[in-house]
């Protein structure tokens, strides 16, 4: 989704690409209860045909509101390294959007991409607070476990579970550097 928002807004391939840039920074400036209180308002009312409220896609739709920023801008940045020449050049030779997009931008932003992935995992395994509010019964993250867990007074599960985080986290940046300098050399 960061992605695409930031193709449209970076190549000003749709109209209105500013109110898609700043609709994709607004989240960074809203407290995470400000963003779960707000999606409990919008998806918990009785009109609603189907409503992911009390299910695990209210968590998949409440990061994605407030960690959208950071694909938007690692992506923005690649993408106004690389200029808008390449992506002109296919169209001209008879690519359509998608398939310059695919083609020609996409390899050339993987590695921003996958930074703002890195980086998107790291922030979203320690968000607590829409987690707290919007986390259906049956559902933990690593977050709402330590958290449980300090509540509970079993304080050394919770240091464990928050050192096994901070394990996996660790172990996905130094994969990702170590495939990053593979491919360069």
């Amino acid at each position: 989704m960061g992605l695409l928002a930031a193709w449209c807004v970076a190549g000003r391939h749709v109209p209105g690409a500013a109110v898609i840039d700043a609709l994709a920074l607004l989240p960074a400036a809203l407290p995470g209860v400000v963003v779960g209180v707000g999606l409990i308002l919008a998806w918990n009312q009785p009109f609603w045909p189907a409503s992911p409220y009390g299910t695990w896609g209210i968590l998949l739709l409440s990061y994605t509101c407030l960690l959208l920023p950071y694909p938007v801008r690692y992506v923005s940045a690649a993408l106004a390294q690389i200029g808008p020449n390449l992506e002109a050049a296919a169209r001209v030779h008879g690519a359509s959007a998608a398939a310059a997009l695919r083609r020609i931008v996409l390899p050339l932003v993987l590695p921003g991409l996958s930074a703002a992935m890195l980086m998107v995992f790291a922030v979203a395994s320690r968000e607590l607070v829409t987690s707290l509010l919007l986390a259906p019964a049956g559902v933990q993250t690593v977050s709402v476990f330590v958290w449980r867990q300090f509540e509970q007074g079993s304080v050394g599960e919770g240091m464990a579970m928050a050192a096994v985080a901070v394990g996996v986290s660790l172990a996905l940046m130094l994969a990702a550097t170590s495939i990053r300098r593979g491919a360069r050399a």
